[in-house]
C-alpha cells in the first residue's frame, strides 16, 4: 500500500494496514501525518540524546522559581556539560555586601550556553535561567558577563595565530 501527500510517500506493508486504518480512525481531522511527524520528532530527540551521551554529555535538569515570571516553578532539561556546576557555583558579592550572585554555566550538546544564577538582595531572592547561542553571546549580556568569562577561561582560551 502506498500513500502520497504533499510530495511525501510512505509505504505501509500489507500486514501493517490494520494499524494504519486504526490510526486514521483515532486521529480524525488531525490526520495520520501529524502523528507520523510527532513520532519522527520523538525519534529525533531520542537519537540526538543518544549521540550527546556518546559524546560525554549528560541530561541536566534545573529546577527553579522563575524570577522573570512571577517566581513560577519551572524545570528545564537539556543535554550538556557543566563548566561551573550547580553544586559549586561561582559567587560574587557587591562591594557593600548588600547583593550576592551565584552563577552556574553549562554548554549544551548543540553548542549553546546555559547560565543559571541566583540573585540575593537583603530579603529577596531571584532565580534566573538563560540560554545563549554561545559563551561569547552570554559575555555580551552584562548580567552574566562575569560568569561567561570565567567559563571561557575554564574551557581554555584558544590561541589565535596571526599571520602578520
Amino acid at each position: 500500500m502506498c500513500y502520497t501527500h504533499m510530495n511525501k510517500t510512505i509505504y505501509i506493508r500489507d500486514e501493517d494496514e490494520p494499524t494504519w486504518d486504526r490510526a486514521r480512525e483515532l486521529t480524525g481531522a488531525k490526520g495520520v501525518s501529524s502523528v507520523i511527524v510527532e513520532g519522527l520528532k520523538d525519534f529525533i530527540l531520542k537519537k540526538e540524546a543518544e549521540e550527546a551521551e556518546a559524546k560525554g554529555f549528560q541530561r541536566i535538569t534545573v529546577k527553579f522559581n522563575d524570577a522573570e515570571a512571577h517566581h513560577i516553578p519551572r524545570i528545564k532539561a537539556f543535554h550538556g556539560k557543566w563548566i561551573i556546576p550547580l553544586t559549586k557555583p561561582e559567587k560574587v558579592e557587591s562591594e557593600d555586601g548588600y547583593r550576592r550572585w551565584s552563577y552556574s554555566v553549562a554548554i549544551t550538546a548543540k553548542g549553546a550556553a546555559v547560565v543559571y544564577w541566583v540573585e540575593e538582595e537583603a530579603d529577596t531572592r531571584g532565580q534566573y535561567f538563560r540560554i545563549y547561542p554561545s559563551l561569547e553571546f552570554a559575555a555580551a549580556d552584562p548580567r552574566v558577563n562575569w560568569a561567561a568569562r570565567i567559563a571561557i577561561e575554564a574551557l581554555g582560551v584558544p590561541v589565535e595565530e596571526l599571520d602578520i
